[in-house]
């Protein structure tokens, strides 16, 4: 009983933070944000996948997102970070996934980067 009380308030808790980061994401991802803003925000997705393991999707769709930011330096942040996250197989299908979607909705110079990107990243 007691578990199950510790459990449902747990579940809770990570609901709302979810909510709030993803709020948080949302806003400082926005292509109108400086490029200092945005890297932050990328390097917190990055030490959340990878050093927190939270493999939330989510955090995966603002990353991929991001690939087609205007700042060419912003992209190639996005994809060094893709690169080193990839490396965990619990993550690998689902970045492959939505880089191959992107890529479908992209096209010219990200459109190439991101083709590249897959080809470097594919196993």
């Amino acid at each position: 009983m007691i578990k199950t009380i510790i459990y449902e308030q747990e579940e809770d808790l990570r609901k709302r933070l979810s909510v709030e980061l993803c709020d948080n994401f949302v806003h400082r991802l926005n292509p109108a944000q400086t490029k200092e803003i945005k890297i932050g925000a990328l390097i917190a997705i990055k030490n959340l996948i990878k050093e927190s393991k939270i493999y939330d999707s989510f955090l995966f769709n603002y990353l991929i997102d991001t690939i087609v930011d205007p700042d060419k330096l912003v992209r190639e942040i996005v994809a060094k970070i893709i690169k080193d996250v990839v490396t965990n197989l619990d993550v690998y299908q689902e970045i492959i996934e939505l880089l191959e979607i992107k890529t479908n909705e992209t096209k010219g110079e990200v459109k190439l980067e991101i083709k590249k990107l897959l080809k470097a990243v594919k196993k």
